[in-house]
């Protein structure tokens, strides 16, 4: 009876196994990292996590640093998915923009990142809190991060100037970071514990503020 073939010794590693335990790696990492903080946690902390030993880990990933960068591309994916969705995504040039629209757009964004500060504060916390200030790397990658949402931001406001519906004097690169970082204040009120009302009563004084500065004036 003829045995089965067996892998010789220079035969590449499964491709699907190695690419579903390093998920798993960097899952678990991820769960590590938001419950202790980046800082406490350990390379042991995620092989536990999994079940693997030592070598496992540094099979995949030369240090607790280095799979970081992998956690937060983990984390900063699922927070963009869950928070601009299709919000921002490029629009026929037939959609009739109006300044209540627009305000509409942005109170959703906050809603959002409110709704994920509560079902998973410890993810808001740590890349609120713990990511920046590790190193200069990851503050550039943040940075960078905060950059391109400004910029598509604003793409989306200049077409609310060009239709006529924003005033077309103001920056809309500043307006989209001033946006931005509105969104900050309700997110760290929700993870300080409070509710749905002291977020609308933040709300509704920023469109007081936004809407009469951002309307273009209409035609006597």
């Amino acid at each position: 009876m003829t045995e089965p073939a067996k892998r010789g010794p220079g035969r590449p590693r499964d491709q699907q196994n190695t690419e579903r335990r390093r998920r798993e790696l960097i899952a678990a990492a991820y769960t590590v990292f938001t419950t202790k903080g980046y800082a406490a946690a350990s390379t042991a902390d995620i092989t536990a996590e999994v079940g693997v030993g030592y070598g496992t880990f540094y099979r995949y990933f030369d240090s607790k640093r280095a799979i970081l960068d992998e956690v937060v591309d983990y984390g900063l994916d699922r927070l963009l998915h869950e928070i601009a969705g299709e919000v921002f995504e490029s629009a026929p040039d037939t959609t009739e923009f109006t300044v209540e629209g627009l305000m509409r757009t942005w109170v959703t964004a906050v809603d959002r990142m409110c709704r994920i500060a509560e079902s998973d504060p410890a993810l808001m916390q740590t890349l609120m809190f713990e990511l920046p200030g590790i190193d200069e790397e990851l503050d550039s990658r943040i940075l960078g991060l905060g950059g391109i949402l400004a910029a598509t931001v604003g793409r989306f406001l200049s077409r609310a100037v060009d239709a006529g519906v924003l005033r077309s004097d103001v920056d809309t690169t500043e307006v989209a970071w001033m946006l931005l970082a509105m969104t900050i204040p309700p997110v760290m009120r929700t993870l300080r514990g409070d509710g749905p009302l002291d977020r609308q009563t933040y709300v509704a004084t920023a469109l007081a503020v936004l809407e009469p500065g951002l309307r273009a004036a209409q035609p006597n």
